[in-house]
């Protein structure tokens, strides 16, 4: 039985390199995140292996005190505390979720996930008054394929979802349960996608691009609370994803207008900064706003849309 300590550093041998300009923030605040939160270390066991492992996976190496930084930085991650100790796969090759699996493997998980339906107008109303978003938005979501429902973990659930992903979450706004643990979200087992939306990019010319699944309904909630004609959304699944995960996305990007309103903390504006360069590098027109300094993300300005209508006429400008 290896220690926690030798397991949580052949973890990060297998971690995708900090480079810096090309994701260095997020891959380091993952890096941190996998020690203080995956692995449930402190700091100060933490600390010896992040700096090996900024000696020989970052690009250029950051200082001690930049390391201390993102390992307090991780700390406070919602990420549950302990999800990797008791994970068997931990050593393989990570992606973008933790856990390593190859494409096969994946495919077959697939196979297990549930009938996903067409949510009814009951089923769109409790998913409206549990994330606070207007029903139409809801409905958009509905008509593109992108929110189902499902039965999943002995609970029913609404399942954002395209191509070969999906996440869930409980139709109660109970947490569903995960290894070590509980989260109010989970990706389905054999998850794979970077991106959320790309099926609403069909005739529009602007975009908005936000963070997260539930990111992805309220923007959709922002473009129907201001009635902005011409705009959709899409959305990173995660912080760490990048679009080199989605070449065909990038490449119908090209030409959009392409306005990126980051999470409002370390790994949301990291991301922000790559995805910008790669979009403007593939031919986007992009720029980026952020959310009042309240506010972690869209999720306050569509419950309380009058309040944030000054925000809501900004985005769409």
């Amino acid at each position: 039985m290896l220690s926690i300590s030798e397991r949580a550093a052949a973890y990060l041998e297998r971690l995708p390199p900090a480079v810096a300009g090309s994701g260095g923030h997020t891959a380091l605040y993952n890096a941190a995140a996998a020690l203080v939160r995956g692995f449930a270390m402190s700091e100060a066991d933490a600390l010896p292996l992040l700096l090996a492992w900024n000696q020989s996976h970052c690009q250029p190496p950051w200082s001690e005190a930049d390391i201390r930084h993102k390992l307090r930085s991780a700390a406070t991650s919602t990420r549950p505390l302990g999800y990797l100790l008791n994970d068997t796969e931990t050593l393989s090759a990570p992606c973008s979720s933790g856990f390593g699996m190859d494409d096969e493997k994946k495919a077959r998980q697939r196979e297990s996930w549930p009938a996903f339906k067409v949510p009814t107008l009951a089923e769109i109303e409790t998913i409206s008054r549990l994330r606070h978003l207007p029903g139409s938005a809801l409905r958009s979501a509905a008509d593109a394929g992108l929110l189902r429902v499902g039965h999943y973990k002995h609970a029913d659930c609404y399942i954002l979802t395209e191509g070969t992903f999906a996440q869930a979450r409980r139709l109660d706004g109970l947490p569903l349960p995960i290894r070590d643990g509980v989260s109010k979200a989970k990706n389905l087992p054999g998850a794979v996608g970077a991106f959320i939306g790309a099926g609403l990019l069909d005739e529009v010319s602007n975009v908005l691009l936000v963070e997260g699944c539930i990111g992805l309904l309220e923007a959709l909630a922002c473009i129907a609370l201001s009635d902005a004609q011409g705009w959709t959304a899409i959305a990173a699944t995660s912080a760490s994803s990048r679009f080199h995960r989605a070449p065909d996305l990038l490449a119908r990007l090209k030409g959009h207008r392409v306005r990126i309103v980051p999470d409002a903390d370390e790994a949301g504006l990291e991301a922000a900064a790559t995805w910008l360069a790669d979009m403007e590098n593939a031919g986007a027109f992009v720029d980026a706003i952020k959310v009042p300094p309240e506010c972690k993300d869209l999720g306050p300005i569509v419950s309380d849309s009058i309040s944030y209508q000054k925000f809501l006429t900004t985005l769409f400008q």
